[in-house]
């Protein structure tokens, strides 16, 4: 799987913890076993992001094992969010999450199941199901896109946008904006108690750099996946004309999420 830049990870953090739904927080907690330290895996880590979110909603006592395949983000995680938060980091390519060896109590993830394939989230359900581990996976992008002024040519580069979520990112082809109802399903049939909630980004006009960040973001995937779907002209005038009202403090953006909770 391609890294992501620290500067991007950094800049979207706030806007994570802000979406990230706190009921399905609240119901975990509840069905968490009293044991310690609680055992957490947090696959996808990047600078724990997820972590610095949940830890402090947990028991005290807690032992995060952060997994990741880039080393450079895991160098930079920085201090545990806590007196009684143990951090542990592992360098692994998480193509197969059979590979994962180590005894937790949780399983979590944050922004990570629209990058995997199909047959991934088959395996990690496979994964969950035979050792019995409630799954807690944030903010899967889920298709809604709402930009305020709207445009003309939103639905056709949105469209391509979408196009290119689904392209192969290390795992096989993406199930993209399907991927928590996909895994949803497979966790049901599976015997786990399965719960979704919106978890939306909601980036107003003050938010200038991460609104520029997100038209580039869109305008580039765009562009890469458009044949067929629009023109690049179009992504061009898109683009000119998003940057023009982020210039003005006219523009607004909703992006839709979904956080996922799982229970054996």
């Amino acid at each position: 799987m391609n890294g992501f830049p620290v500067e991007w990870l950094h800049l979207r953090e706030p806007f994570d913890h802000q979406a990230r739904s706190r009921a399905l927080v609240e119901t975990l907690v509840a069905a968490l076993p009293s044991r310690r330290p609680l055992r957490i895996l947090e696959l996808g880590a990047g600078l724990g992001s997820g972590m610095r979110y949940l830890a402090p909603q947990l028991p005290e006592a807690q032992q995060w094992t952060l997994v990741d395949h880039d080393p450079a983000l895991l160098a930079a995680v920085g201090e545990p969010p806590g007196p009684e938060v143990r951090v542990e980091t592992l360098e692994l390519d998480l193509a197969d999450p059979a590979a994962l060896t180590q005894e937790a109590d949780l399983v979590s993830t944050q922004a990570l199941l629209d990058l995997v394939s199909e047959a991934w989230l088959g395996a990690l359900t496979e994964w969950l199901v035979d050792r019995r581990l409630p799954l807690l996976a944030a903010l899967t992008v889920d298709g809604r896109v709402h930009w305020t002024p709207e445009d003309p040519r939103d639905t056709e580069v949105q469209a391509a946008f979408r196009a290119h979520q689904r392209t192969d990112r290390g795992f096989g082809p993406s199930p993209g904006s399907r991927a928590a109802p996909v895994l949803s399903g497979m966790l049901a049939r599976a015997g786990h108690r399965v719960s979704l909630a919106r978890a939306d980004w909601d980036v107003g006009p003050g938010f200038t750099q991460m609104l520029s960040e997100m038209v580039e973001g869109t305008a580039r995937a765009a562009a890469e996946a458009a044949a067929g779907i629009t023109q690049p002209e179009t992504v061009r005038n898109w683009r000119a004309n998003r940057l023009a009202a982020i210039e003005a403090g006219s523009l607004s953006l909703r992006v839709g999420h979904l956080d996922l909770l799982a229970l054996p």
